[in-house]
């Protein structure tokens, strides 16, 4: 990719999609996702905004913030999107494992000679500090120049990082890891649920992966600023780093140290008294 090519992407969506174009001069071509329909991103509204100057089309699955996830048949359309204008499409699959409605969709990679499939062991193995992650792709000529460009671009390799990823990911120490991973985010969600639904001006489209969700906010400023200072000390992210400004992002981590009970109860207060 150069300066002036395109990247559709989706809105709300992961803003890593826009640092990139920035990065190297391209444009950012947004689709929007439906609210209404539980953020639904429609594969038809992707093709329309493919133009000529289109290189890639960059999402998450699920969507990051919004948890909703890409069916199956959805993601095989994209993947017809990319082969009919030979363009990457590339899919950030960093909750893989943690899916609620079923299966897990098929990887892009599996679907495409163009598709990319990215991850990291942060989120379901809960492995955050090693800042280790994953790509997959048909193409050896795109896995060289990624291996490539990190190696450039990293002075100092974490070998000991790679190492543990690499026995976490052992099939007998896999399966277990997930299965707590989702225990302890099945939790989390109950909590979130009953929290939202107590909670007169929030509304959420239950994630479908993940421990995220983008909620909607009624009669306060999104950006809840005051949240982050005292006496409330509330770590929140405002719907306005995604896109949408009338929305928080609501997540939970599944440890003890998250305390999300006191962070809920804090939150109900500010919202009993900002207005």
């Amino acid at each position: 990719m150069a300066a002036g090519d395109e990247i559709v992407t989706e809105a709300p969506g992961w803003p890593r999609a826009g640092v990139m174009a920035k990065a190297i001069g391209a444009r950012l071509v947004e689709v929007a996702r439906d609210e209404a329909q539980g953020w639904a991103l429609d594969p038809g509204s992707v093709a329309r905004a493919i133009t000529p100057k289109a290189r890639m089309i960059f999402l998450s699955n699920p969507n990051n913030p919004s948890g909703r996830l890409l069916r199956a048949a959805e993601l095989r359309a994209l993947a017809a999107v990319a082969d009919r204008h030979g363009i990457w499409l590339l899919v950030d699959e960093v909750y893989a494992g943690l899916e609620w409605p079923g299966p897990r969709p098929p990887s892009t990679a599996e679907l495409t000679a163009f598709g990319i499939s990215s991850g990291s062991v942060s989120k379901a193995l809960g492995l955050q500090g090693l800042r280790t992650g994953r790509m997959i792709c048909q193409s050896p000529a795109v896995i060289r120049d990624a291996m490539i460009l990190r190696e450039n671009a990293s002075e100092i390799m974490n070998v000991v990082g790679e190492r543990i990823a690499e026995v976490a990911l052992w099939p007998d120490r896999l399966a277990a890891a997930i299965c707590r991973a989702r225990n302890e985010a099945r939790a989390t969600l109950a909590l979130i649920d009953g929290f939202v639904t107590a909670e007169p001006r929030l509304s959420l489209h239950r994630p479908e992966a993940g421990p995220i969700g983008l909620a909607r906010l009624q009669g306060i400023d999104g950006e809840m600023r005051a949240l982050l200072r005292p006496p409330w000390r509330t770590f929140l992210v405002p719907g306005s780093a995604y896109g949408p400004p009338d929305h928080i992002r609501i997540g939970a981590g599944g440890e003890p140290e998250t305390r999300l009970n006191e962070g809920s109860g804090r939150l109900s207060a500010a919202l009993a008294t900002l207005s």
